[in-house]
């Protein structure tokens, strides 16, 4: 009796102080930024507000005192004659009603529906569902369980539906960099939709390990933009699932076992979107992920591929799939260490670690015929750290990242550590010092090397950085997944247990309901004005010069703009990269280049002059471009064409250089 009440109370309280949350901040965006000079008793939303939560805060009381003081529930019961698929229909369209509400159904004019208005829908319609689908006699902790995973499910709903909102035909870039990263992915198997001169090869600032998720699409030579952008989208959502469903899956699938793997699969996907993480990665966790399940022969083949492919992806995932392949297969083993006994049971660790570093560092060169004394025995971790500024200052809240990289990380991932280690406490996860040893040396190594990489300059706006280590912990949490359920351990009895496990499922919800916005485009009469400006121009300059693609590279990439050779340099994601190095050697040419005249046209994003300092967000990034590559620009072409609205600027050669003080410093930086 005192267990239900406390777990009654709490439910109340929460309910409550989330609901006060929502109103005071319904209140503040929708109420009091329209009611503007006038009296606030004239304004009748204000009227209508406060009569409705006039109204909220007695049914709260009502329904408090029945549960509290006279014990009785007041959800509404659920009905016998309701079938289960009525109930699960139900369920779900609740889990889909705040996703749905923020990012696709038509709101009323003047209306936001915010951050704590949007959790406290997510609990009211979890409470309710659980009331709905729950069988009466179901404990107090399957219910906040539930609940907890309820809320799970609406919170990737929310992130699932706001990556499908970006899918559009929108020709143009919706974001800085989109188009011309699309470029890039077309290049491994599209090139033929380029003209280049013969014998040429495309360059695109991506490795193919990058690419291979995206750039399968562009086989298909009829592809759409709008095609593309669902399977760019699903791309983020689908592996990251795939991940947690292996990472919990256990025969027979159904049952608990289902339960228990949809909701990992929910959280591996919501846990890992807050970096966001790359989808290369989680191919090669998944892999390295099989390799520890597998025969020793077998994944000793999966984790040499998993570790070649992230090699060929990013050099910071070289070692990745080695090291967690080898931690899965020690922390799936009963007490290893160097007795007799013991030894045996490191041979699989250490040789899919061995088969690991491999595959990424030692393979790569034998298939490039590399002698052995060039071959590379680790990377160049310090140049590649040193090759640009690094902004300390982000590790903090800052204007580019408002949490701050350390306060972010802590959000995204102090409520998992917590859970392992009451875990490990209640020792429902047994390990011994060397499995301990081995986890905190990884998870340890990839949290120092994230942080590092999280403030160089260009990054330190999420978490992303941070990639190997939050793969590091959902493995580690697959891994004493596995070990509670073969012990068989329950949390009925454990509240405390219970509540940490409510608040890990919760938290990425919190995380990821952040930020976002609706996709917002120009009207079609722009946007038809702009492209057919850029076709125009192309036809007119293309027999005057070469035309250069800065930016909007997508337009080549779908066949919007036609009959125009590729120019490969000077994209603009390659220019940001050099500016942001200080690469004086590498913009002398480019100099060289706009003095000369080179390219008839240049397709550009509007010039953007403005220094903004370390008090912008991604300010340092804008004051490195503009000095090295907008600036420069701007004294050697002038545009002759700009839409602000579509982000399309056309520039054509000055007729004389500006001979003024800031053109001059710009050039004479290069030498």
């Amino acid at each position: 009796m005192v267990k239900t009440k406390a777990y009654h109370f709490s439910l109340w309280g929460l309910f409550g102080l989330l609901g006060f949350l929502g109103f005071r901040e319904f209140y503040l965006i929708n109420v009091m930024a329209y009611v503007g000079t006038q009296n606030i008793w004239s304004s009748k939303r204000f009227i209508a507000f406060l009569l409705v939560s006039v109204l909220a805060a007695a049914l709260f009381l009502v329904f408090g005192y029945r549960m509290l003081v006279k014990q009785k529930s007041p959800a509404l019961k659920r009905s016998a004659k309701m079938p289960d698929g009525l109930g699960w229909a139900a369920a779900a369209l609740a889990v889909l009603l705040p996703g749905l509400i923020k990012w696709f159904l038509p709101l009323p004019a003047n209306f936001t529906f915010g951050y704590w208005e949007e959790v406290f829908l997510i609990f009211s319609l979890a409470l309710l569902s659980v009331k709905i689908i729950q069988k009466p006699d179901a404990g107090a902790e399957k219910s906040v369980l539930a609940i907890a995973s309820l809320a799970l499910a609406a919170g990737c709903a929310h992130v699932m539906l706001l990556k499908l909102a970006q899918v559009t035909a929108y020709p143009f870039s919706t974001y800085w960099s989109e188009g011309n990263r699309f470029f890039d992915y077309s290049t491994l198997f599209g090139s033929f939709r380029y003209l280049v001169p013969a014998g040429e090869k495309i360059y695109a600032f991506i490795t193919w390990g990058m690419q291979v998720p995206w750039a399968l699409p562009f086989l298909f030579p009829n592809l759409s933009i709008g095609a593309f952008r669902l399977w760019y989208q699903l791309m983020w959502i689908l592996p990251t699932l795939l991940l947690g469903l292996a990472a919990a899956w256990k025969k027979p699938l159904k049952g608990s076992n289902l339960a228990l793997a949809l909701v990992f699969a929910g959280w591996t996907f919501l846990f890992l979107d807050q970096g966001p993480i790359y989808t290369p990665l989680i191919l090669a966790g998944l892999i390295a992920l099989l390799a520890a399940r597998a025969a020793l022969p077998l994944g000793v083949i999966l984790v040499m591929i998993a570790s070649y492919y992230a090699k060929y992806s990013r050099w910071t995932w070289t070692y990745s799939p080695g090291l967690w392949a080898a931690m899965l297969a020690l922390l799936a083993v009963e007490n290893p260490g160097f007795t007799k006994d013991g030894l045996k049971k490191l041979v699989k660790p250490v040789v899919l670690g061995i088969s690991g570093y491999f595959g990424g560092q030692i393979l790569p060169s034998i298939i490039k015929n590399l002698s052995v004394s060039s071959v590379k025995l680790i990377p160049d971790v310090v140049g590649s750290a040193t090759r640009q500024p690094l902004l300390w200052e982000r590790l903090l809240p800052n204007p580019t990242f408002p949490p701050g990289i350390l306060y972010g990380l802590l959000w995204a991932a102090l409520p998992v550590v917590v859970v392992l280690a009451a875990l490990l406490a209640a020792r429902a996860w047994k390990i011994n010092w060397m499995q301990g040893l081995s986890m905190l040396i990884i998870a340890g190594a990839y949290l120092a090397t994230g942080l590092i990489a999280s403030v160089k300059i260009g990054g330190g706006s999420n978490l992303h950085n941070l990639d190997n280590f939050l793969v590091t912990l959902v493995m580690i949490a697959a891994a004493a997944l596995d070990s509670v359920r073969k012990s068989g351990f329950s949390v009925k009895g454990k509240p405390i247990l219970t509540a940490l496990l409510c608040i890990a499922l919760a938290a990425p919800v919190t995380f990821e309901l952040r930020g976002g916005a609706r996709l917002s485009l120009p009207d079609a009469t722009s946007t038809d004005e702009a492209l057919d400006m850029i076709k125009k121009s192309v036809a007119e300059y293309k027999d005057k010069g070469e035309i250069l693609f800065m930016d909007q590279r997508q337009l080549l990439t779908f066949g919007m703009v036609k009959d125009v050779a590729l120019v490969s340099d000077y994209e603009k994601k390659y220019l940001m990269d050099q500016a942001m190095a200080d690469n004086g050697p590498y913009f002398r040419g480019f100099y060289q280049d706009l003095a000369a005249g080179r390219f008839a046209l240049i397709v550009n994003e509007p010039g953007n002059y403005i220094i903004r300092g370390s008090e912008s967000s991604f300010g340092q990034e804008n004051d490195a471009y503009v000095k090295w590559v907008t600036v420069p620009l701007m004294c050697t072409y002038q545009p002759v064409y700009t839409s602000a609205q579509v982000g399309v600027e056309l520039l054509v050669p000055r007729p004389e250089i500006l001979d003024e003080v800031v053109c001059r410093q710009a050039f004479s930086q290069a030498e």
